[in-house]
């Protein structure tokens, strides 16, 4: 189902974006308008299909082939700042990034997962933030994971990837059950199908990782990705 759903969708997108450039300069600005609403609607509807395809194959026990490589953690600061600068611009919210002292130069991961965990964990960060900011930070952690876990405790190095936001916070009662599919935070008006938080500790723990969450309502969220410096030999397609 992948291509069948894909393949036209993007071409919808691409048709509805030359539609927004406006390259030949005939459309009126209400055109324009509309060509945008179009484009960021299935842009929308693609991320979607692509959660629902990834919880697809999760679920049903599938295997995710894994592609793991050294990654860059000063690349893989550097791409989510330039893809979050602007949605923190329109949101008029603060985007703060740091790196601490202590860290590899890179990280033995999938690089593609690990960027789509720490962009959904983002684009949850702004959309429950009405104001302040958002702030990820990057850093050596020698502890916060689940005790017990193969992957984290017997590690040479773990990193963590901190997101922290001044949003609405959750109640401790939900904080583990956000992590389950089309669950989301109560009494919220945000919108979202809420399966971005559950692939994404999937993913994590397909990373030898883990995601844990701090928050309470009114006082923001940090949720924290641990990994470790090396992948280990396991299986790839695990």
């Amino acid at each position: 189902m992948s291509h069948e759903l894909r393949t036209p969708l993007n071409s919808l997108l691409i048709l509805a974006k030359l539609l927004a450039d406006n390259a030949s300069k005939n459309l009126t600005a209400k055109q324009i308008q509309y060509a945008q609403v179009i484009h960021e609607a299935g842009r929308d509807l693609l991320a979607l299909i692509n959660d629902l395809l990834d919880l697809a194959k999760i679920e049903s026990g599938a295997p995710i082939r894994l592609q793991v490589a050294e990654a860059s953690l000063a690349g893989v600061k550097d791409q989510l700042e330039r893809a979050f600068a602007q949605v923190a611009q329109d949101a008029g919210l603060r985007f703060e990034t740091a790196m601490e002292d202590g860290l590899p130069e890179a990280i033995e991961t999938d690089a593609q997962r690990l960027q789509q965990i720490l962009r959904n964990l983002l684009s949850n960060a702004f959309k429950f933030t009405k104001e302040g900011g958002v702030v990820m930070r990057i850093g050596p952690a020698s502890s916060g994971w689940t005790p017990g876990g193969d992957g984290l405790d017997g590690a040479e190095g773990v990193v963590a990837f901190s997101i922290t936001d001044t949003g609405v916070g959750i109640p401790e009662r939900r904080q583990e059950s956000i992590f389950n599919a089309f669950q989301r935070v109560d009494g919220n008006d945000f919108g979202g199908a809420g399966l971005g938080l559950s692939i994404s500790r999937e993913l994590a723990e397909r990373l030898r990782g883990e995601i844990r969450v701090v928050s309470a309502p009114g006082r923001g969220s940090t949720f924290t990705l641990y990994l470790p410096h090396k992948f280990g030999d396991f299986e790839l397609t695990d």
